[in-house]
């Protein structure tokens, strides 16, 4: 056997560990930031949600019920009839998930809490907001 075939042999298998290491801690960051991103209430693009779905399809799931919530929410907040509707609808849903408290999964409670107020932040910049009659009308009741 040949001693100088044996190095080369072992510094391909060292550097593919190294690879490997890298390749793993840059999946482990990525995921990290896209979680981040989650926990401020934003929306995910196209390419993050690919990822996801490859990466940690648990945590695809959780995006996808956040993504599908808030877009209810956004639709509800396009009906309202007055800013204190709007007001209404954000603090209903916000008791809501509070409610949910008690059951556990915080770091998704606190993601949804998030999305819901990122979302409420949107539509208040939006003209639609400020179409909205600001008088003292009681909001309608969500049932």
């Amino acid at each position: 056997m040949n001693v100088k075939s044996v190095q080369p042999v072992s510094d391909y298998f060292k550097a593919m560990q190294q690879y490997k290491d890298a390749r793993e801690t840059k999946d482990q960051s990525r995921l990290a930031s896209i979680r981040n991103i989650l926990m401020l209430g934003k929306k995910l693009c196209t390419d993050e949600m690919n990822y996801l779905q490859r990466q940690d399809p648990n945590l695809y799931d959780q995006t996808m019920r956040l993504s599908m919530e808030r877009q209810a929410y956004e639709i509800a907040l396009q009906h309202s009839r007055s800013k204190a509707d709007a007001n209404y609808y954000n603090t209903f849903k916000l008791m809501q998930i509070a409610g949910q408290l008690k059951h556990g999964g915080s770091e998704e409670l606190l993601m949804r809490t998030n999305a819901i107020q990122e979302a409420h932040r949107e539509f208040v910049r939006s003209s639609k907001y400020a179409s909205l009659r600001s008088d003292g009308y009681a909001p309608r009741k969500l049932l």
